[in-house]
């Protein structure tokens, strides 16, 4: 099962936002589950916050983006666990 809590504080430290809508809220996160699975969450009610989230396939053109942004800030400032999580998603989506 994936933890909601320990992905978001993931994401806001490795700094996977999309781009700004109303009153600072991002239409869109990102973030990478232990697993190396990478989640989107994408914006559904801008009053309350609330985003619909789902995995990312590895055909489809962002996940390099976010595995790049993401394995780099792990390399850098990321946590053993970060770094793992970088390694896991490269095995998992094929990355080089």
């Amino acid at each position: 099962m994936v933890h909601v809590p320990g992905l978001l504080i993931r994401r806001l430290s490795a700094g996977l936002i999309g781009s700004r809508v109303e009153d600072g809220v991002p239409s869109m996160l990102w973030t990478v589950s232990d697993q190396g699975w990478i989640f989107e969450a994408r914006i559904t009610n801008i009053g309350q916050a609330e985003y619909h989230g789902y995995p990312v396939r590895p055909s489809e053109a962002i996940a390099d983006l976010d595995y790049a942004r993401f394995s780099a800030w792990a390399r850098l400032h990321g946590s053993d666990s970060d770094w793992q999580a970088a390694a896991n998603c490269q095995a998992l989506y094929g990355f080089r």
